[in-house]
Parts: C-alpha cells; structure tokens; sequence
C-alpha cells in the first residue's frame, strides 16, 4: 500500500508496520521496526498516553498531528488516524493506523509543545494533573464540562470540583492510579443546581525516569447514564415490591380468615357479660386491622418508601397502595 500503515499493542510494541512507516521513521526495513517500543518515536513521551487514552474514550481518532523523531532523532510532524481493536472479551488489544508525513505543512513556530494544546477537536474533556491532583492543563471541552475557562483551571485541585462526598474518594483514586497505573471511577462534581451531574474519570499515569510524573484524564458526563441506571433500579425495586406484597397479601388472607371466622363463632356464643367478651371484641378489632393491611399490601401500585431509623427506608403502604 503507498500509505504507511501500521498496528501497536496497547502497551506500546509495534506489531505490523509496512514499508512506508518504515522509511518514515527511518527504520532499515520492516522486520527492524517489529517489536520496537513505539513511545521511543514521540518527541513528548507523555503525548503518547495522552493519545492512546483519546483513542480508547473515543474508539477513534482521525487525522491528528503529532511531533515524532526519526530513529536519527530528526524531528518530524505525522498525521495520525488511529482506532481500538477490540477483543472478544471487549478489551483493547491493538491500536491500528494510517501515518502520514506532514513535517513540510508544520510550522514549527506555531508553539505545540504537548498534545493538550491539540487534544481541542476531540468532544472528550482532557485534563493533565500532577500526581498530586493539581490541574496542570485543559482542552476547550474540559473547561465547557467544569464551567471555568483554562485560567482559572490551572493551579487548581481538581477535587476541588467534585461534590465534598466524592473528594475523598478521589484522592483514594489518584493512589489507586499511581500504584496500578490506569484506573476509572465515576464521580459527582459539586453544583448548586437541582439537578446532579456525573462524570466518568479514566485515567492513565505517564512516567519519567520511573516516576509519575504526570496523570492523563480523559472525563466524560455520564449524568444521562447514571439517572438511567437510577431509573432501572427504582424499576426493579418496584417490581420486587409489587412481587413480595402479592405473595404477603396471599399468605396473610388465609390465616386471617380462619381466625376471623373462629372469633366470630366465639362472640356468638359467648353473652355480653362474660369476661372474655371484650376481650374477643378487642382481638376481632386488631384482625380488621390486619385484614386491612393486608389489602393495602396486595394492592401497592408504586413504589413509595419512607425514612425509618439510622438512615434505612421502608416501603410507604399507605401511600403506595
């Protein structure tokens, strides 16, 4: 093909590569590039995480220009198109892509000294955090996302944004990332409308020397997913409701009404002056009752609950029948 043409493992070894990439990156023949460390290729090592982690949000990406060096170190500008291969398992396993050359149509002075000042046509919202969780940078769509502009981004903790419950949580998640080196986590950011957002965090730790030097997040609102899932369990929660009550209530009517029919064959033999006469009556007003909740049970139509003690909730009968 006269195009160069080329696939990597998520981890970074090349796999395949025609001739074209080859010659572009200045390798002596093909079986040469086989099994080198692809990250050796980039000018900004960390502009490869931030790439594979737009690749594995997005699935795709198409026609991004990035800073690469020849095998010589001569510094080039490619243009990548680049997508996830998917295993059965549902598991990246391979990037696959086309290269291009375009060092001729690059100025180098137009200043892009890291993929986040490139990260802007991609709908994903990018952040780049020291280890620490401090914004370092932000594309366009991070910034829509948070509802600050790049300047009152940077410097910040990202926990910062989050909902005062979630922050914790978020710190436990950066350790995870640092120790494990990619991880995700969904999160509520802090807000004072009525409505509350969710966002998905998936991160990536890019290294230097060995050390963390930096975390890629790519995060994505997924408020629209999370009050769907909500939906689907108060659903569930209603139905196992709807099954229990009907199940109680037929339980309930047999035995009441044995019990029901013996109190009232007692209280018809049994003379007002007796002793145990009240006493019966009594009980007969307490089965009525149950009786009644009973019915209330088998008729429950939604799904209504109501605070009960140390935080725990108990369906509404009333309200729910």
């Amino acid at each position: 093909m006269p195009v160069a043409v080329y696939r990597v493992t998520v981890e970074g070894k090349i796999a395949f590569c025609n001739d074209p990439f080859a010659r572009i990156f200045g390798f002596e023949s093909v079986n040469e590039a086989i099994g080198f460390p692809e990250i050796k290729l980039y000018r900004n090592k960390r502009d490869r995480g931030t790439l594979v982690q737009a690749v594995l949000q997005n699935g795709m990406i198409s026609e991004m220009p990035v800073p690469f060096s020849r095998l010589d170190r001569t510094p080039i500008w490619c243009s990548v198109t680049t997508k996830a291969i998917i295993d059965d398992d549902g598991e990246a396993v391979f990037l696959d892509g086309l290269v291009r050359d375009i060092t001729g149509e690059i100025e180098e002075s137009v200043g892009y000294n890291n993929l986040i000042d490139r990260m802007d046509t991609i709908e994903s919202a990018v952040f780049l955090l020291d280890p620490k969780g401090i914004i370092l940078q932000a594309n366009h769509a991070a910034e829509q996302l948070i509802g600050y502009n790049g300047h009152d981004l940077k410097e910040r903790l990202f926990a910062d944004f989050l909902a005062k419950e979630d922050q914790k949580l978020f710190f436990l998640f950066l350790g995870d990332t640092i120790r494990i080196g990619r991880e995700q986590i969904i999160l509520k950011l802090s807000g004072n409308t009525q409505q509350e957002r969710f966002i998905r965090i998936e991160t990536a730790v890019q290294k230097n020397e060995g050390r963390s030097r930096q975390i890629n997040c790519i995060v994505s609102d997924v408020t629209e997913k999370v009050r769907q899932i909500r939906d689907k369990t108060n659903r569930d929660k209603f139905q196992g409701v709807l099954e229990m009550a009907g199940g109680v209530a037929h339980r309930f009517n047999q035995p009441l009404t044995i019990i029901t029919n013996i109190i009232n064959e007692a209280l018809s033999i049994i003379k007002p002056d007796d002793r145990l006469y009240n006493s019966m009556v009594k009980m007969q007003s307490q089965i009525e009752k149950l009786n009644d909740i009973a019915r209330k049970v088998g008729n429950i139509k939604k799904y209504e609950a109501v605070d009960y003690v140390a935080g725990v909730k108990i369906v509404d009968i009333d309200r729910a029948s």
